[in-house]
């Protein structure tokens, strides 16, 4: 029997948003949960490499990061914004980025080898630790085809791929990693679990893509208008300038203070800091999901991104500014268990401090994307320069006297500091969207919230604690208006796929 058609149009609009929102969600869900694979991880190499080893690894993680921003070079947001506008350039664009990035790989080495070598004894390093930066620094030669596959499915808004090879990715690195651990090698170990595991990821993430992202067939016409690689350089210099110096000013802490401070500070902190990166995949996930859309909706006028960058806040404000009070009331049993109490009472301090940092940071990460899809990218820089300025400045003054302490207050001011003018460039394009506006009724809620935890948490223990907060705020948040019908309408439409 054939269906009404405006029956038909509702069922396949419906279906077309529930796909739409998996999509959206999948990213984030599939993150959490290679997350909390992680933190598993972290419970095996907390406690085999104690402190001062846990501050030299996370000294490397980090100088990796750099390196991979490096590598990546702003490619990504490049190649799915192009693959997006322009389907039939794909495969020349996946070329252009491909060479490039390996050419900036080789590049790569010239800083690692000055690091390992002459600024190794002042930066706090043991002495395996230019073997394993040399194996970290060979994981990133697979991590470039990853990341171009992945730059591809984020064009066809299928992130849920890549965060699917993800999780197995984490899997498998958990079950090297833990091998090598146990049989003593160290940093080494955790190096080589990076090469090995990040090798099996990008095979399954290139077999999946082809199977799963159609790429049409390299016309004469299509290879013709595609980026050159000096094009793309050209193009995405800017995103790679913003995310180094938003890399720089964010972690640079990480590999200030095991010179500064000492090797047993450094590991405190990271053991704070691995509790933190958790989190960090709700915004992360969230903003790249809807980044393709968000991009749409700029070249449909400033109403339309203003809605969608409101909600977006809202709804990121809702999440942070309870999970932080929740983290910094319950940072001694949650630093405990990921660490054991050798990590204790410093990694819990840290934890509680470092916090803070959580709220302003989840709406800075979606402000900078919605001036992306303005394409104000260039004007991104000096905010990012003035900020790690600023960052350097306070981490050199502070961590002498403060230690990890003085890491974590520095983190909490520099993102306080990024999202001034972040709200100015902003103001000009999209007026009348303030973070602090939107942050008003989760705040009141968390303030009801707070107390209860507080007082549950020695009585009933965290979890306890953490289930009666959590069921507070969630009464509060809708006693005080939440997300209504219309807002939630919205959101579904906003993750709906193309053609809903």
């Amino acid at each position: 029997m054939a269906l009404r058609p405006g029956l038909e149009g509702r069922l396949t609009s419906q279906s077309s948003a529930r796909g739409g929102a998996w999509t959206a969600l999948a990213p984030m869900l599939a993150s959490i949960g290679a997350r909390a694979i992680d933190l598993a991880f972290a419970l095996v190499y907390l406690r085999l490499l104690k402190p001062e080893g846990v501050g030299a690894y996370q000294f490397l993680v980090v100088l990796t990061t750099y390196l991979d921003t490096l590598v990546n070079f702003g490619l990504n947001t490049l190649l799915a914004r192009e693959a997006a506008r322009a389907p039939e350039k794909t495969r020349g664009l996946v070329v252009a980025v491909l060479r490039l990035r390996v050419l900036l790989w080789l590049l790569a080495a010239v800083p690692l080898a000055v690091v390992l070598g002459p600024l190794r004894a002042a930066a706090g390093l043991p002495p395996d630790a230019p073997l394993a930066g040399w194996l970290f620094w060979l994981a990133l030669a697979p991590s470039i085809v990853a990341s171009t596959a992945t730059g591809v499915l984020w064009s066809r808004e299928r992130l849920d791929v890549a965060a699917g090879v993800a999780v197995a990715t984490t899997a498998v690195k958990v079950a090297l990693g833990s091998l090598l651990l146990l049989g003593g090698l160290g940093l080494v170990g955790l190096a080589l679990t990076s090469l090995l595991a990040g090798t099996v990821g990008a095979l399954l993430l290139v077999v999946t893509a082809w199977r799963v992202v159609p790429v049409p067939g390299p016309s004469s016409s299509a290879m013709g208008r595609a980026l050159s690689m000096w094009g793309a350089a050209r193009e995405s210099w800017p995103l790679f300038v913003n995310q180094l110096l938003a890399g720089l000013f964010f972690k640079i802490d990480s590999l200030l203070l095991p010179g500064l401070a000492g090797a047993a500070q450094a590991g405190a902190y990271a053991a704070a800091y691995k509790v933190i990166e958790g989190t960090l995949v709700i915004p992360s996930s969230f903003t790249l999901a809807i980044f393709p859309r968000l991009s749409q909706r700029a070249e449909s006028g400033a109403g339309h991104l203003a809605e969608a960058y409101r909600l977006g806040l809202r709804l990121l404000l809702q999440v942070a500014l309870p999970l932080a009070t929740l983290l910094a009331l319950l940072a001694s049993p949650i630093v405990e268990l990921l660490g054991d109490r050798q990590f204790l009472p410093d990694g819990a301090i840290a934890l509680a401090a470092l916090v803070w940092f959580m709220p302003i940071s989840f709406a800075n990460g979606l402000t900078q994307y919605v001036l992306i899809a303005l394409g104000r990218q260039r004007s991104l820089t000096p905010v990012f320069l003035g900020a790690l300025v600023f960052n350097l400045g306070a981490n050199w003054l502070l961590i002498p006297r403060l230690g990890y302490v003085g890491a974590a207050l520095t983190t909490v001011a520099s993102e306080a500091v990024l999202a001034v003018p972040f709200g100015v460039l902003l103001a000009h394009h999209l007026p009348g969207v303030s973070p602090l506006r939107e942050g008003a009724r989760p705040a009141i809620a968390v303030l009801l919230m707070a107390p209860v935890v507080w007082w549950l948490r020695d009585a009933l223990g965290p979890l306890p604690a953490a289930a009666a907060g959590a069921a507070v705020y969630a009464v509060a948040l809708w006693a005080f208006g939440g997300i209504d019908l219309e807002e939630r309408g919205l959101l579904r439409r906003l993750v709906a796929r193309q053609g809903a």
